[in-house]
């Protein structure tokens, strides 16, 4: 990104923040943290039911849907394993010593764990007793309770004690102990307290939809530098709170695969792939030319090469197409991968801060069996890197809303330069993708009341008129008010009304992340959203408990709460006025009256990927060949055989007379 440290200083001092951190500084993470290394089931805190070692070879494009199309195991069969990942999962993100568990955690690769609980009165009691904060309820009829009960959470003893959930809420702190008083805690009673905290406060996963996260904690090892914006502790930080707040509870949770090289090949040129591959700051300084080809370096050097670069982009691509693959398998309704969104990269070259586009990978692997795929991207920066990958395709239609416009604060245009109104598309009548694209170019400042207007306005009318069969939101955290590289004044609540929105729509939804480089907002945002997804409501109040709680203490760090008003840090005078919005909402219904409408394509029911399906055909067409040769080869010896046949009676009857 272009000039992105111009006038910031981002030097670090430390490697860990201080009670007087702004929780932006990156966090060198080394294996004395844990017992267990880096290689563990519970490394970072993350646990699913079964984690591939580094002996398994990488899936391939032919294994790829197979390789997770298992469902999960049912949870009957779960009932230890469930509480005993829970209680590592927990531990692990505490910074805690690894503990013994059942055998019975291990499972297939899809194995996701969910949790049933049936309280007692007393133990509903013992939590008043407490003080802490009483759960959301009002007294009914325990007769009339019974036909209410609910399938996961508080059932039947809610209903004995006179009260059942109203509405789904999580619980504002563990006890009102902090982290330091928890990890003092023996295992069994972390085990008990979180117990409690979900018994009492009835956390359920959603009705009549599934949400998955998917997440790789090795994703948060890697390093840009210390003067680069974008820290990847950002997902460190999002993962604590979505722990803290509980919101494991209500999904299913998976560690997914990296991404193959056979697989990110499916859109980025081999030998660029070659060069991700082999790349290292240690030999980086011998290929300048190839550096320069691929858009590394240069005087912004946004795209630096770090240890682990191979790695890294492997990770998040494999993240992405995972969830995009549990929606193809029905597994998902709502599929989310926080490291993904990394939507500049292209097919052959680096670009602002991203290396593979796992965008464009999940995008094609969804094609596989859906007729039409609609891309929101909510990140200050354009998403060009998608646009122009499907720029040829009626079957894809991107929506972006970004900055457009020259900094004024670098005097350059705004990052990465693209993205006017007028642009919709390929300009030739004959190519498919023409009017397949629709940009909303905004200035600084934008607020909450006005990105939300527009945003459903505009979105709804794509809507409507494309037809999606699925959509892919990336939900770019770098429009938030106070990031340090956005131009925008949005609160976190304006920015989650996107993701409310765009799940209303009702369609399989796969949300990613994105740009974000105040890690503490980026964390709070990806947290709520989150919580959208599966319908729940959290206590402004951080849980108290969590490891770095000092990145969101402090008035500069947002006050110890989850909503703080982020436009007061750093707010940026607002330059959209309704006129300007009323315009671009005018072009924009202009532009789709030339989208001929949602395109019919012949839908691949089978979910195989296109270059498994190609092969098949390729064999296919084979075997034809080869039968008909044969056919022919048959007539010709059928053909001379009759013809000697009539030969030798001719002889023969000429013979006899």
């Amino acid at each position: 990104m272009a000039n992105w440290n111009d006038d910031i200083d981002w030097d670090v001092s430390s490697s860990e923040p201080d009670a007087s951190s702004s929780g932006d500084e990156y966090v060198e993470y080394n294996e004395q943290q844990t017992s267990s290394g880096p290689n563990s089931d519970i490394d970072s805190g993350f646990v699913t039911g079964s984690v591939r070692s580094a002996e398994e070879p990488a899936f391939s494009p032919q294994s790829f849907s197979a390789g997770f199309s298992q469902t999960p195991t049912p949870r009957r069969d779960k009932t230890w394993g469930r509480f005993s990942a829970f209680c590592r999962l927990l531990s692990a993100a505490c910074c805690l010593d690894k503990t013994e568990h059942s055998p019975t955690d291990s499972g297939n690769f899809n194995t996701s764990f969910t949790h049933t609980f049936n309280p007692t009165a007393s133990d509903i009691q013992h939590w008043r007793n407490q003080g802490c904060p009483p759960p959301f309820v009002k007294p009914v009829d325990p007769s009339l309770a019974k036909t209410r009960s609910r399938t996961r959470g508080v059932q039947s003893a809610m209903a004995q004690s006179g009260c059942i959930v109203e509405e789904y809420s999580v619980p504002n702190g563990v006890y009102g102990q902090n982290f330091q008083a928890f990890k003092t805690l023996t295992d069994a009673e972390k085990m008990e307290v979180t117990r409690k905290e979900a018994e009492e406060y009835g956390l359920e996963r959603p009705r009549g939809y599934t949400v998955s996260f998917h997440y790789n904690p090795h994703v948060e090892y890697h390093h840009f530098g210390s003067s680069h914006p974008m820290k990847p502790w950002r997902l460190t930080l999002t993962k604590q709170l979505v722990l803290a707040y509980g919101l494991e509870y209500t999904m299913d949770l998976y560690t997914p695969r990296p991404a193959s090289f056979d697989e990110m090949a499916l859109f980025h040129d081999r030998d660029y792939l070659s060069f991700l591959q082999q790349i290292t700051p240690q030999n980086m300084h011998r290929q300048e030319d190839i550096l320069e080809r691929y858009s590394f370096g240069g005087e912004s050097n946004d795209c630096p090469v770090f240890e682990g670069l191979w790695n890294y982009v492997s990770l998040y691509s494999g993240a992405s197409m995972h969830a995009a693959q549990n929606l193809l398998n029905h597994q998902s309704d709502i599929a989310i991968n926080w490291s993904g969104g990394l939507h500049h990269a292209k097919k052959g070259a680096a670009s602002g801060f991203c290396y593979v586009n796992d965008i464009v990978l999940a995008i094609q692997h969804l094609l596989t069996q859906h007729q039409r795929v609609l891309y929101i991207d909510i990140d200050v920066h354009h998403g060009d890197g998608v646009e122009a990958a499907f720029e040829s395709t009626d079957r894809v239609f991107t929506l972006s809303y970004h900055k457009f416009g020259q900094d004024r604060f670098t005097s350059w245009p705004f990052f990465p330069g693209t993205g006017d109104i007028t642009d919709t598309g390929p300009s030739d009548p004959t190519n498919r993708g023409k009017a397949h694209a629709l940009n909303i170019p905004l200035e600084d400042g934008i607020d909450d009341d006005q990105y939300k207007w527009l945003f459903k306005t505009v979105t709804g009318a794509v809507v409507d008129k494309y037809q999606p069969t699925a959509i892919v939101l990336q939900s770019g955290a770098d429009s938030l008010g106070g990031d340090r590289l956005g131009r925008f004044n949005l609160n976190i609540k304006a920015h989650g009304f996107c993701v409310e929105t765009v799940k209303n729509y009702g369609r399989p939804l796969l949300l990613i992340g994105g740009g974000g480089y105040t890690p503490r907002n980026v964390a709070r945002t990806w947290c709520h959203e989150t919580a959208v997804c599966v319908g729940a409501s959290l206590h402004n109040d951080l849980p108290t408990h969590i490891p770095y709680i000092m990145a969101f203490q402090g008035e500069e760090n947002g006050g110890g709460i989850l909503y703080p008003e982020l436009h007061n840090t750093k707010r940026h005078e607002n330059n959209n006025t309704t006129q300007k919005l009323n315009k671009i909402v005018e072009r924009a219904m202009e532009s789709l009256r030339y989208l001929e409408g949602a395109p019919s394509v012949v839908i691949n029911t089978m979910g195989i990927a296109e270059e498994q399906l190609m092969r098949m055909r390729e064999e296919v067409d084979r075997q034809l060949e080869e039968e008909r040769e044969d056919t022919i080869r048959n007539n010709q010896q059928e053909r001379l055989r009759k013809k000697m046949e009539r030969n030798t009676g001719g002889r023969s009857e000429r013979g006899l007379r």
